[in-house]
């Protein structure tokens, strides 16, 4: 079985027995203790939608658990920009989507 489809066979093994609900289930739980037991995963992958555009300042602090000010902290410890504002349209049109 190659590892792919072993994950597939497990994921679908936790449903089959009613262990989880669903696969979405299985994964968001994953994902929790993931982001429990390595804390440096969740913060970069946020650091990296923020500034790749993908996601606001005040979803990036909320979904770090942490108020507007501090996940600007977080930015500046990491040297990564922090965006004052939309500086094009396509920007505007981006974060309004995105929000």
């Amino acid at each position: 079985m190659s590892e792919t489809s072993t994950i597939d066979w497990e994921i679908n093994q936790l449903v089959k027995t009613k262990l989880f609900p669903d696969e979405q289930a299985v994964l968001r739980s994953a994902l929790r203790a993931l982001f429990q037991s390595r804390p440096e995963i969740r913060r970069e992958m946020l650091i990296r939608a923020y500034t790749a555009g993908e996601i606001s300042l005040g979803k990036a602090a909320e979904l770090m658990g942490v108020s507007t000010e501090e996940m600007k902290d977080i930015l500046q410890d990491n040297r990564a920009e922090i965006h004052m504002g939309p500086r094009t349209v396509a920007e505007l049109h981006t974060d309004t989507t995105n929000a």
